[in-house]
């Protein structure tokens, strides 16, 4: 099936959307989220009140539109390069590409992220989550992984690890490489779903 072309008003307007949101994420980063209002967006990024509201219902939104970017990425990177064929060790590599695209995003936007309302963390559904569970799946039926917890549960587990991580590397101000650190937790965390052989 042939991907369709768009038009030159949907490439403006694609463009339109990733100024404001590019220059909401820089705002994010000096302001703050409780400090940040869709006027300064708005006059920082030369564009109408009207034109925010034509791609974002409320400043809100601007944090969702970081939850789909991850997605793409997992979708449009991580699906496609995940090189392992051992389930454990495409778990440990998947957390790496995990904590690549925290490093990516920036500590000063994962500290707004990390705050009790935000309850995007707890939807489930997403894509990410969703690749995870293909890889476990996969696992539970090589025998590579445990079968006594579901793999529902085992994605919850190791997402609800991955976010301690994270927020860790938060509370740290981002002292310490992410990257090097969720691998190694990972490496070890592993272990306790490895089916032993």
């Amino acid at each position: 099936m042939e991907e369709q072309k768009l038009t030159n008003r949907q490439l403006q307007a694609e463009a339109t959307k990733n100024k404001i949101y590019k220059v909401s994420i820089e705002l994010l980063e000096k302001k703050g989220f409780d400090n940040l209002k869709v006027e300064d967006i708005c006059k920082t990024a030369g564009v109408s009140i009207g034109s925010f509201y034509n791609y974002f219902t409320s400043k809100y939104d601007i944090l969702i539109e970081i939850y789909k970017r991850a997605d793409e990425y997992f979708e449009n990177e991580v699906s496609i390069n995940l090189t392992n064929t051992n389930a454990a060790e495409a778990i440990v590599e998947y957390f790496d590409y995990y904590a690549n695209y925290n490093d990516l995003v920036g500590i000063e936007i994962m500290k707004q992220l990390y705050n009790g309302s935000n309850k995007m963390f707890a939807q489930k559904g997403r894509y990410m989550q969703a690749l995870l569970q293909e890889v476990i799946k996969e696992g539970q039926s090589k025998g590579e992984l445990i079968t006594t917890m579901s793999s529902d549960e085992i994605n919850d587990y190791l997402f609800t690890a991955a976010r301690g991580v994270a927020y860790d590397w938060c509370i740290h101000n981002g002292e310490y490489d992410i990257k090097e650190h969720m691998h190694s937790y990972f490496s070890r965390l592993i272990v306790i779903f490895s089916q032993s052989k």
